[in-house]
C-alpha cells in the first residue's frame, strides 16, 4: 500500500481529471511559489497553515478536480486578529443556508462573514487552513491526508507542468499531503 494505491483511488473518482506523484523539482517549486504569497488578494497578510501542514507530511500528490472533490466540512478560511481570536471565516457549502443571527455578522459576500467585534486587535490576517480528506484513507494505507488548494500562481505553474490546459476552468490543482501508515 502507498503512492500508487493513492493514485489508483484518486484517479478513479469522477470529480477528479488527473492526479500525478508531486516530489523532487516540481514539489519544490510550487512550496517556493506558496512561500512567496505573503498576502490576500484583499492585501491582508496571508497565514498559510495549510502549507505548513502539507510539508509535515511525508507524500504529496498534485490532483487537478472539480468542484466536488471531496467538498470541505469545516472552514478552510478564516480571518484571525493579532491575539489569535477568529474574527471572520468562510461558509463551506455543507454550512450554506445556516445564516449567522448574529446582529453583529456583517456578509462580505453568500459565502463569508466577519464579526468585527470580536477582533481584541486592530491586526487581521486571513488564514488558510488545511482540509482534511476522506477520500483516500486506511484502506490505501494512508494517513493524516490533507489537502490544500494553493494560489493561482502555482495553480499555473502546476498546470503547465503536467500538461493541463490552462483554459480548463473545470480543472482546479489541488496538492494533496499524507503519511502512509
Amino acid at each position: 500500500m502507498g503512492t500508487e494505491e493513492v493514485l489508483a483511488k484518486l484517479r478513479a473518482d469522477k470529480s477528479v481529471k488527473a492526479a500525478f506523484p508531486l516530489n523532487g523539482e516540481i514539489y519544490d517549486i510550487a512550496v517556493g511559489e506558496e512561500m512567496s504569497i505573503k498576502e490576500s488578494s484583499m492585501g491582508m497578510p496571508l497565514v498559510n497553515r495549510a502549507l505548513e501542514e502539507m510539508l509535515r507530511r511525508e507524500f504529496a500528490v498534485c490532483i487537478f478536480c472539480d468542484g466536488d472533490f471531496d467538498p470541505p466540512m469545516d472552514h478552510v478560511i478564516v480571518m484571525e486578529d493579532g491575539a489569535g481570536n477568529r474574527i471572520g471565516h468562510d461558509i463551506p457549502k455543507c454550512m450554506a443556508g445556516s445564516k449567522d443571527d448574529d446582529p453583529n455578522a456583517f456578509w462580505l459576500c453568500d459565502d463569508f462573514v466577519i464579526y468585527p467585534e470580536k477582533a481584541g486587535t486592530d491586526e487581521t490576517v486571513m488564514v488558510l487552513l488545511p482540509q482534511d480528506v476522506t477520500t483516500v484513507g486506511n484502506d490505501e494505507g494512508v494517513k493524516n491526508a490533507i489537502v490544500m488548494y494553493p494560489a493561482t500562481t502555482t495553480d499555473m505553474i502546476l498546470k503547465r507542468h503536467f500538461g493541463i490546459s490552462g483554459k480548463d476552468i473545470t480543472a482546479a490543482s489541488a496538492i494533496l499531503a499524507f503519511d502512509l501508515i
